[in-house]
Order: C-alpha cells, then sequence, then structure tokens
C-alpha cells in the first residue's frame, strides 16, 4: 500500500487508488502524514480539520472520519481484529506506515542519492536519480488541503524541495553534456523562477557550451537587473563566477564522456530517443523488423514512414536503428532541417560523410569521388539545377556504388529523417538510388509528414512505389491502451480511465504532446496552459499557412467544435466553395480533419487551443459575434452556443443579445434536466440585469422572474433551505420593491413562501401562502395549488394534522384540473409541489398507512408522467420519510437508497446526502449499533447547506435509534435539543414522541404522559400505540 502528499493526498492499493470520501477525509490523510509513525492526539486532529474553528459536535465526527479512513486502508479487517494501520490510543491515533511507502519520504531519499551522485561526478546517474524521484509528483503538494493553516508549512517546504530537485536535475544534464537538448528547459525553468540563481547558472553554461556567450551573458545581466531593480542587491558568488569565466573564455569542459553519458549523436549514428519505451507500435515495429531483415537478407528496398508532426515518426525509426545496430547492422541518418529550402543534396551528404568513414568503403573508387560530395555538396549554382548533367548521374552513381559497398558484408539501414524538407536533388538522388536497391542489402526508410500538397514529394513515393518491395507506413494517434501504457510508464501510476480519455480526446494520441503535457507535471488531461513546447510546434504549423486559411483555421479556433463549411462560409462572408478552396493546404499540413459532409475539425483540441490563444482580444470578440450571427441565419445551434457566443461578444455592443440567448439558454436546459447548466446561464443573465433594475421597473421585472427561476433550481441542486436559495431569494425580495405596481407577483410569493416553510419561518410562510390562495387565478390554477400545499405543510410541521390534510387535499384536487403539458413546461422553473408527498405523511400520522402509501405510489406516478429527476428522486426521499416516522427500517432502507442513487445519477447532491443519512439511520435503527454515530454525521452533512425545518424530525428519529441501541443518555441529550428547536421554531409534529423518548430514557412517567395527552390533542394515531407501555 502506497501513500501519496506530492499532489491530492491518496492511497494506492494493488496500483488502483483507493476512495478516501470527502475532503475532511482527504484532510485527515493528509494530517497523519504529517507525523507518520507517531502518537497524534485527537485534540490536535480537531484543531487542525476545522482551522481552530470546530463545531460542537466535532470530537464524534471526527471519530466518524476516522472509522472511514480505517475502513478504506484496512478494508478487510473484521470489527473485533485490531487496527494495524491505523491504530487507536488514549487521546489520540498513530499511523503506521513503511517509510518507502510514503511518496514525500521516498522523494527525499531519491533527491539525497541524486545529490551524492552529482558531487561525485556522476552526472548522468544523478540526472537519471532526480528524474526518478521528480516522476513521484502528481501536481501541487498535499493539493486541496494544503489551505489547512496545519498543512501549509509542509507544502510549502515539498514545493522548495521539489523546486530544488528540478534545478539538481538541470544542474546534472549540464554537468553530463546535454546541454544543447536541454536549452528550451531550463529557459522555461528561469522565467518561471527568476531568482533561482543556480538554475540561472546553469543556463549562462549551457548558452556557453552551445557557442551562444553573448546570450549567456545576457542572461546574467536579466537577472542582475531583476535583483537591483526589486531587492537592490547583486548576484550571488556561484552566478558571478561563472559571468568571470564566460568572460575570460575560462569555462570547463563539460565532465561527460562516452561511457557516462552514451556520448553525443553524430551525423551518421543513431540518436537517442526522449520519452522511455516506445509503447503502442508494436505492430508497426514488427513490420519495420521484417522489413529490415527482407532488406538485408534478400534484396535492398524502401520504406516511407508517414504521419503528422509528433506522431513518433522518428522515435520508431530510431527503434529500428537500435535493432539493427544490435545484430551488427551498419546504421546511418541523414536528417533535413526543417527551417526552409535546404541546400542541394543537403540529405544525402550527411549519408555520404557516414558511409566514407566506414572500412568497408575506403577501398572503392566512389568514396574518392565523393571528397567534395561530403564536405557540402557539389559544386554549381546553390539550387544544383546548374550541375552538368553527366556530372550529376557521376554523383548518383557514386552514392548508390558507396551504399552498395557500405551493405555487402552485414547490410546497411539508412534513415532520411523529414523528407518532406528535403531539397530536389536529394529527393532525385533518392528515385535514382531506389532503382538500384534490389541488388543490394540496404533498407531505406524516410520519415515524412503527410504531402498530398507537395507535387515534388507525390511524384517521389510514386516513383518508389514502383519499384520492388516498396513499403508504406502511416502512422496515427496512439489508442486509449497505449496512452495509458505512456502515463504509467512516465509516472509510475496507473492512470484512472477519465483522465485517459481526456487525453486521448485532447491530443489525438499524438506521443509529443502526450510527453510534453506529461512532463510539464500538471495534470495532463486538464485543461490547464500548455507547455511552450507544445504552443511553439502548433505555431510552427500554422505560420506556414496561407492568409485565407490562417483566417477559417481561426474562426474554426473560436467555434470551439466542428464546424460546417456553410456556417463557416457565412460568417467569414463568403461562399462554401471558396472556403473549401481556402482550407486546402490545412489537411495536408494535418491541422484538420473532415468529420462529416462538409463539416471539420481540428485534428486535435491543442491545435485549436493554441490558434485560439494566438488572436488578440478584440479580434477574438469579432470573430465570436460574427459566428453567432451566422448560427442565427442557420437553424438547429443550440441556444447555449449563441449565449456563450454572444456573451464573448459584449465589449462590442451585443449585451442584449447575450441577455436573450441566455435566457432561451436557461430554458432549454432547464428542459432537458442539465440544471447546473441553466443555473450558468441566470447568473450571467442576473448579473447582467441587476445595473438596469435599480432604474427600471421592467429589467427589475425581468430579474426577479430570472431569481426565482434560480431558486426552484437551486432547491433542487444544492438542497432546500440551503444558504445559497437563502441568498437569492434575499434579492427577489429587494426586488419586489423595484417593480411597478401592476407586475404579477404571484411567482414570488410561492417561491418565498417556499423559502420560509424551509427556513421553519412558518407564519411568515403561512401569510405568503393565504395571499396565493386569495390571489386572482393566473390561468394556470398552479398559484392556487401551491397556495393549499404551503398551508397543508406548515399545519403538518405545526402539529394540526386535519387542518394539513384538508388543505393537502385541496392542493390535489385543484392539481388534477392542471394541464399535464403546463406541468411538464413547468419542471425545474417552479417550485416543487410536493402535495401527495406530504399527504403521506399526514395520512400516517393519523393512522390511515394505506392512504399513506396510496400517496407515495401517486407521487411516484406524476414524477414518471411529467419526466421529473427531481420529483422522482422526491418521492424517494418523502417514501423513506415515511418509513422513519413509521419505524419501518426495510422500508426505509429501500427508499434511502433510491433517494441515494438517483441523486447520484442526476446530480442531486441534496438527495444523495439525504438519501445517505436514511440509511444510516436504517442501518442502526435495524441493530447495528456501531453505526450510530455514523448516523449523526451522515445527519450533519445532510443539514450542512443551510437547511432549517425538519430538525426536530430527524433528532427525533436519531433519539430513538439510540434509545433502543441502548444508549439513554445520548437519546435524552437528543431529546432535549429538539425540543429546545421545536419551541423556538413552533416545529411541534414529533413533540409528543419527543416527551415519550426522554421521559423513556429517564423513567420519568410524567414526561412520558405528557407525550401521551399531545399526541392526543394533535389526532396523531400513529404515535399513541407507543404510549401503551411505560
Amino acid at each position: 500500500m502506497q501513500f501519496r502528499v506530492l499532489g491530492p493526498p491518496e492511497v494506492v492499493r494493488h496500483g488502483r487508488v483507493v476512495p478516501l470520501g470527502g475532503p475532511k477525509q482527504q484532510a485527515l490523510l493528509a494530517l497523519f502524514l504529517l507525523r507518520p509513525n507517531r502518537f497524534v492526539a485527537a485534540d490536535w486532529l480537531v484543531d487542525a480539520l476545522w482551522d481552530a474553528r470546530p463545531p460542537a459536535s466535532a470530537r464524534t465526527t471526527l471519530r466518524t472520519y476516522v472509522a472511514g479512513l480505517r475502513r478504506a486502508v484496512e478494508p478487510h479487517r473484521s470489527h473485533r481484529e485490531p487496527a494495524r494501520v491505523l491504530r487507536s490510543h488514549p487521546g489520540g491515533y498513530e499511523l503506521r506506515v513503511d517509510a518507502d511507502a510514503v511518496d514525500a519520504i521516498r522523494f527525499a531519499g531519491l533527491v539525497d542519492r541524486a545529490a551524492d551522485a552529482l558531487a561525485a561526478g556522476q552526472a548522468a546517474a544523478a540526472e537519471r536519480t532526480y528524474t526518478e524521484a521528480l516522476a513521484l509528483w502528481r501536481g501541487e503538494p498535499l493539493a486541496g488541503v494544503a489551505d489547512l493553516t496545519a498543512v501549509r508549512p509542509e507544502a510549502a517546504r515539498l514545493a522548495e524541495l521539489r523546486l530544488s530537485a528540478e534545478e539538481g536535475r538541470l544542474t546534472a544534464a549540464v554537468a553530463a553534456g546535454r546541454h544543447a537538448t536541454l536549452l528550451p528547459e531550463l529557459r522555461r525553468f528561469v522565467s518561471a523562477h527568476p531568482l533561482r540563481e543556480g538554475a540561472r547558472a546553469q543556463l549562462m553554461l549551457a548558452l556557453y557550451r552551445s557557442g551562444r556567450q553573448t546570450e549567456a551573458l545576457a542572461v546574467f545581466d536579466e537577472g542582475r537587473r531583476i535583483l537591483a531593480g526589486e531587492y537592490g542587491i547583486d548576484p550571488g558568488e556561484q552566478t558571478r563566477a561563472v559571468h568571470r569565466l564566460i568572460l575570460e573564455q575560462a569555462v570547463p569542459p563539460d565532465r561527460s564522456s562516452p561511457a557516462d553519458t552514451g556520448g553525443p549523436a553524430t551525423a551518421g549514428a543513431v540518436p537517442e530517443r526522449d520519452g522511455g519505451p516506445l509503447v503502442g507500435r508494436d505492430a508497426e515495429l514488427e513490420r519495420l523488423r521484417d522489413t529490415l531483415d527482407a532488406a538485408t537478407g534478400q534484396s535492398g528496398r524502401v520504406l516511407t514512414l508517414v504521419g503528422e508532426a509528433g506522431i513518433g515518426k522518428t522515435s520508431l525509426a530510431a527503434a529500428l536503428g537500435a535493432r539493427a545496430a544490435a545484430t551488427g547492422v551498419p546504421v546511418v541518418w541523414g536528417r533535413c532541417p526543417d527551417v526552409g529550402q535546404a541546400p542541394p543534396f543537403w540529405l544525402w551528404s550527411q549519408v555520404v560523410r557516414a558511409l566514407v568513414a566506414m572500412p568497408q568503403t575506403r577501398a572503392t573508387g566512389s568514396a574518392s569521388r565523393l571528397d567534395g560530395f561530403a564536405a557540402g555538396a557539389p559544386s554549381g549554382p546553390a539550387d544544383g539545377r546548374g550541375l552538368d548533367p553527366t556530372a550529376r548521374f557521376q554523383v548518383y552513381e557514386a552514392v548508390s556504388e558507396l551504399v552498395h559497398a557500405a551493405a555487402r558484408e552485414r547490410g546497411l539501414l539508412v534513415v532520411l529523417d523529414d523528407l518532406h524538407a528535403a531539397d530536389p536533388d536529394s529527393l532525385l538522388l533518392l528515385r535514382f538510388l531506389a532503382t538500384a536497391l534490389p541488388a543490394s542489402r540496404a533498407l531505406v526508410v524516410a520519415t515524412l509528414r503527410p504531402y498530398g500538397d507537395d507535387p515534388a514529394l507525390v511524384a517521389t513515393v510514386a516513383e518508389l512505389a514502383r519499384g520492388g518491395g516498396f513499403g508504406q507506413v502511416r502512422l496515427a494517434g496512439l489508442d486509449a491502451a497505449a496512452v495509458a501504457d505512456l502515463v504509467r510508464g512516465r509516472t509510475g501510476v496507473a492512470p484512472p480511465e477519465p483522465v485517459v480519455t481526456r487525453l486521448v480526446t485532447r491530443t489525438g494520441g499524438n506521443p509529443f504532446f502526450l510527453t510534453e503535457l506529461l512532463r510539464s507535471r500538471t495534470d495532463p488531461g486538464a485543461a490547464a496552459e500548455l507547455p511552450p513546447s507544445i504552443r511553439d510546434t502548433v505555431r510552427l504549423r500554422l505560420a506556414g499557412l496561407p492568409g485565407p486559411a490562417r483566417r477559417c483555421l481561426d474562426l474554426l479556433s473560436v467555434a470551439g467544435h466542428d464546424l460546417d463549411l456553410a456556417v463557416l462560409a457565412a460568417a467569414l462572408d463568403s461562399t462554401a466553395e471558396t472556403v473549401a478552396e481556402d482550407l486546402a493546404p490545412a489537411y495536408p499540413a494535418a491541422l484538420v480533419v473532415e468529420t462529416g459532409p462538409g463539416a471539420l475539425a481540428f485534428r486535435h483540441p491543442l491545435i485549436a487551443e493554441v490558434t485560439y490563444a494566438e488572436l488578440v482580444p478584440p479580434r477574438r470578440a469579432a470573430l465570436h459575434a460574427r459566428l453567432a450571427a451566422a448560427y442565427e441565419r442557420t437553424a438547429g445551434t443550440a441556444p447555449a452556443e449563441l449565449a456563450h457566443h454572444y456573451g464573448e461578444a459584449v465589449g462590442l455592443g451585443h449585451g442584449e443579445d447575450h441577455l436573450r440567448w441566455s435566457l432561451r439558454a436557461a430554458d432549454d436546459a432547464t428542459r432537458r434536466v442539465a440544471y447546473e447548466d441553466a443555473l450558468g446561464h441566470l447568473e450571467r443573465a442576473a448579473l447582467r440585469l441587476a445595473p438596469a433594475a435599480r432604474v427600471s421597473p421592467d429589467a427589475a421585472a425581468t430579474e426577479l422572474t430570472v431569481q426565482l427561476h434560480r431558486a426552484s433550481l437551486l432547491q433542487m441542486t444544492v438542497g432546500v433551505g440551503s444558504d445559497a436559495v437563502d441568498r437569492v431569494c434575499a434579492r427577489a425580495r429587494e426586488l419586489l420593491t423595484l417593480v411597478g405596481p401592476d407586475a404579477d407577483i404571484r411567482h414570488a410569493l410561492w417561491a418565498l413562501g417556499e423559502l420560509a416553510a424551509n427556513r421553519a419561518e412558518f407564519a411568515i410562510c403561512a401569510d405568503l401562502a393565504g395571499r396565493l390562495v386569495r390571489a386572482p387565478e393566473d390561468g394556470s390554477g398552479l398559484t392556487a395549488v401551491a397556495g393549499e400545499y404551503l398551508l397543508g405543510a406548515v399545519a403538518y410541521f405545526t402539529g394540526r394534522q386535519a387542518e394539513s390534510e384538508r388543505r393537502l387535499t385541496a392542493g390535489i384536487e385543484r392539481l388534477g384540473t392542471v394541464d399535464r403539458v403546463l406541468l411538464r413546461r413547468e419542471v425545474g422553473r417552479r417550485p416543487v409541489l410536493a402535495c401527495h408527498n406530504f399527504r403521506a405523511l399526514v395520512r400516517s400520522m393519523r393512522g390511515d398507512p394505506a392512504g399513506a402509501r396510496a400517496d407515495i405510489a401517486a407521487a411516484e406516478a406524476l414524477a414518471e408522467d411529467l419526466d421529473d429527476p427531481y420529483g422522482r428522486a422526491n418521492a424517494a426521499l418523502y417514501a423513506a420519510w415515511l418509513a422513519m416516522q413509521e419505524h419501518d427500517v426495510a422500508a426505509a432502507d429501500a427508499a434511502g437508497r433510491r433517494c441515494r442513487d438517483i441523486g447520484r445519477a442526476t446530480g442531486l447532491p441534496h438527495m444523495t446526502a439525504t438519501g445517505a443519512y436514511f440509511l444510516e439511520w436504517a442501518a442502526a435503527r435495524g441493530g447495528d449499533h456501531g453505526r450510530l454515530d455514523a448516523m449523526r454525521a451522515a445527519a450533519e452533512e445532510f443539514y450542512r447547506p443551510g437547511l432549517r425545518s425538519t430538525r426536530t424530525i430527524t433528532l427525533c428519529a436519531m433519539a430513538e435509534a439510540y434509545l433502543t441501541g441502548g444508549r439513554p443518555d445520548t437519546a435524552a441529550t437528543l431529546a432535549e435539543e429538539a425540543l429546545a428547536v421545536a419551541d423556538g421554531v413552533g416545529e411541534r409534529v414529533f413533540v409528543a414522541e419527543l416527551h415519550r423518548i426522554r421521559g423513556a430514557a429517564r423513567r420519568d412517567r410524567a414526561e412520558w404522559d405528557l407525550g401521551a395527552r399531545i399526541a392526543a390533542e394533535q389526532g396523531a394515531g400513529l404515535l399513541l400505540p407507543r404510549f401503551a407501555v411505560f
């Protein structure tokens, strides 16, 4: 089992992350890992978990959290078995772990080993060990809990240790002679941490050893300006010492040696691959090996590797080169710089230099005939086209003979990397050589990008294909399994499936993009800022496009997804045919793909991200406005999309358009039960309306409608009675004073009445409900139903069951006359009408269990008829409430499970928490007395959002569970707390039962008899039999 704090706190067992529960459970694990294998006082844990502001129930809740954490780390331990990992001691606890099982401890040990290796002159070994240590990191240390006062110092210490390790790795890499390849990473590190002088000194060394003395001195000057300007100090001794060595041209050579670093790759050597083992390319590599065996054993041939930049062409060729070298086959490389037109024969001059150095070619006359070629290129004009035709073919023939000679003994592998950037003469030489290869034992592998727009490459590949044995491998992105392997190889951890899915979607499986995201040490699947290496790579590809193509891609990046050519043309004031022509260069550049007839998208979301980021804000806003206008002219665009694009163009005068589409998007999302999306649109609309509402009654009325819609949705998502609902309704009450005298406020009375009921403000709720009942009908019949429903709910809570049933029955009768189409349309827009649900509780309390179950069934049927997920969850909630009221453990368990599961499936956390409470109550009341404290913790979670009503009901049920569980003192305490709440807010529905429980717990007959009298007065037929025997 592994414990991790170098990122979010985690426990890993058998390669899988163990679920820990909520944020407090994670924080508790982190606190224990601050002091592993040591006694940790419970008092300190309470103060640390709640940042010195613990609630009154903190001790009990801490025990619940400890129990949950113990189940996570010791899942197979029985209750009778003593804990071995998370041990209890008087007054506290101890987490027993092996030192190597904590990633922070393992990290510190590896960093110490790496520092020792670097001090001993073993630079390559030090770099490897630093890299191994840094691979343990998964994000910010103790992420999610680092804001706790007790955790903050350790998080800061680990962050500093990580930076020191990064600096150490860079120092070791420079010492190992990898200064040239390390420059981009060193620049990024120094830019991000300009005050770390050790890294600045290493960047200066790397630049100097790369022949860039002037830049090295500029880096020193930049650091000196920063230190002098911000702190008034000079650079430290280490930086000054390197500066002096550079000025005096006295920088010592790096300490690397071929044995230590593997030696620098030369023009003819197989380059080292960066990125660890090759993954996801087994089939392709096997084909290349078979081709190599056939070429070196039978007859020579050509094979092309085709794919976009970063797809792994060079890595695959390097893997083949390693296989060839291991079997004794010589390997030579030629590379084309992808920075414009290469000089004539540039590709082959590298190959020839490597071939003429081989012993087996020295006796051939061709080597001597190519002396000038190996030094640069045949004499003649720069483009090679002025060469004497005879001389040209003599060169071709000499190179062909050289290849044959080099391949004669053991075969030969020639790799031509980035053939798409080759000069025309190099392509012609390849075409000539291909005709002679079958008589040799050589394999020529050429890597190139998609080439459909390059006539010279098309002609070259067509010519090669006509020769014998030609083959082509087209590389696609890595699949999900390969991406998971790549992440595992880089991090040492199997990534969760959602992370893999995000990575595949975001990168298209491009290995370069994947590797760079992993190297950036952020969550690779998250939409964080891209590493500079990826941004620069995409920028380079975009820079090669003509202006019309780039304008099309700019608009495509603003869309954020695939786009029809017709919409693109409309936004550009062009025609689909013209846009199709303009986009032509983007396809062979592997920037876009066709997603359907007349539709296209970026090949990877990363390309879209970079393209969008390159747009200056005014142009970005203008393109959003253009696209929104085009969408309005074409049918079928979702309102949310139009709201988004107009929202990005508000600064250009599209505020009213944004408001109009935000309101439509909120209605659309509500109909689709996408309540979180609807809330987002409504919040943006409310912010836009608020300034105008102060001076315009019409704007105030519109905002009032928006706020009431928000209140309804928040009650379903965050929870009834939550503080979030309270804040929205407070704004609604303020808006009531700003609307005109003719404004229809019935909906507001309904929503505010619902809020008052949930806040246990029963008198206010009754007043608002009475106004609703007396108000003129609005044509829908809903306001009258709402008035009766709220009056019935108040009567239930205040212990007037006969009146409650009368009011709820009247509401149900009126509800039956309301058009079902209207009811479906209003789902999510207005507060919930739970008439049947409440009447079930009332009928049960009055001693009519059959009627109660009929009402629950009616509530379930209505929710199904309206296709209302909240209604389904609410019916399950009331079924569990009914079962708890009747002490029916099995029914409460079943209904609570339904409530929790529906809440989870539909994103209703209030329902999830409430269902969890009912499950804990059912378990504890059913005889599992070890769950009593967990039941109280679940109730605390249930009420956390701010609900104030029903507290006496929950406290009563818990008190009764403690009483039957043999803990009368706790039962009496809970009953007293509930009676105090009842006296304060008037929630008297279970006052009789509370007196019964307190009387039984204290053996107080007078208390018992008082409860019996109250039950009789309230007509609580359900409760009266419970007083039969004292």
